[in-house]
């Protein structure tokens, strides 16, 4: 009896200690369960770390988006700026082009119209007598009639014809030295203007000096490729060295015997000479002057022609001497 009481008792004790066993289990299972909750709070925190940053970056990169988006903008706006100005521009540079391509026409037409009135292309003998009596046979090229040019203009003084440069054209001799600077023979208003003598000149082109100005054209026209006897050469070529000046019922022969540039004021420019001397003393000055030698012999010359037209953007003169060599009379 004793031995099952005995071991009622450690049966008694086997249960509590069971049952300190399931308290501990059940301790245990709460105290993770605490941890799982504290790990799960902390990952909600990390999670809305994350999203703050990544809105951080995101307000970021907009914010440089937009920037960009301004200098795109702004250079976009620059560009259509320099577009416009440069098609601006060559608006402007095409026109200018058409006007002065529709002045040159205009001024060409004109002396075209000129020519055809007064000049017919058909040679005829002349016999050219120089200033020592001797004769010289040639063919002008051409007929002309000083009455048909002073029908058009009662200035006009004559028809100037330099064979080399391909120069054909009437002159003036007017009341001034500006007018026919803008005005064609015709006094049309052009760029070309037309060859005029100096109004001052006693005695037109019977003075012992007479000056001749025109304009340097880029086309050509005009004087515009008169520099072309800055070249010794093509001075020396042929009868390049000869220009003709027709009037009323005869043709004057000349030969270039000085080439150099001058400034607009100069010895260049004088011109009513007292004696004829004086008048020689100066064609030796301009010799002396010239670019190249021609070996022109000056020294009893009775008659001087200078052609005068602009050169280096107007701040000089390029300047030809022509000394008279003799004449021959022209049917008309």
């Amino acid at each position: 009896m004793k031995d099952n009481e005995f071991d009622d008792i450690e049966f008694e004790n086997e249960l509590l200690t069971d049952d300190c066993d399931d308290t501990a289990d059940y301790d245990s299972s709460t105290f993770n369960s605490d941890e799982t909750e504290e790990s799960s709070i902390s990952m909600d925190s990390s999670e809305e770390c994350y999203e703050d940053s990544s809105e951080y970056i995101e307000d970021e990169a907009d914010e440089v988006f937009d920037e960009q988006e301004k200098k795109n903008n702004k250079s976009s706006l620059v560009r259509r700026i320099v577009l416009v100005i440069a098609a601006i521009v060559f608006i402007y540079a095409a026109y200018n082009l058409v006007h002065i391509f529709l002045e040159y026409k205009k001024g060409d037409d004109i002396y075209n119209t000129i020519e055809n009135n007064v000049l017919e292309d058909e040679t005829q003998k002349a016999v050219i007598t120089d200033i020592n009596g001797n004769e010289q046979e040639i063919e002008a090229p051409f007929v002309y009639n000083h009455n048909s040019l002073l029908s058009i203009n009662p200035e006009g003084i004559g028809y100037l014809y330099i064979p080399s440069i391909k120069v054909r054209l009437p002159m003036v001799q007017g009341t001034d030295n500006d007018f026919y600077l803008t005005r064609t023979f015709d006094k049309s208003y052009n760029g070309n203007g037309c060859l005029f003598e100096d109004y001052r000149i006693n005695g037109g082109l019977s003075a012992s000096h007479v000056i001749i100005y025109g304009h340097n054209m880029n086309n050509g026209a005009m004087f515009g490729n008169l520099a072309k006897y800055k070249s010794q050469a093509f001075w020396a070529n042929g009868s390049n060295a000869y220009f003709y000046i027709y009037t009323e019922n005869k043709i004057m022969e000349y030969k270039i015997f000085s080439v150099y540039t001058s400034e607009p004021i100069s010895d260049t420019y004088t011109f009513n000479f007292g004696t004829l001397d004086s008048m020689r003393s100066y064609a030796n000055r301009m010799k002396a002057q010239s670019d190249y030698d021609t070996g022109v012999d000056v020294s009893s010359a009775t008659q001087v022609v200078t052609f005068s037209t602009c050169t280096n953007n107007g701040k000089q003169r390029f300047i030809v001497h022509g000394v008279y060599v003799g004449e021959a009379s022209l049917t008309q």
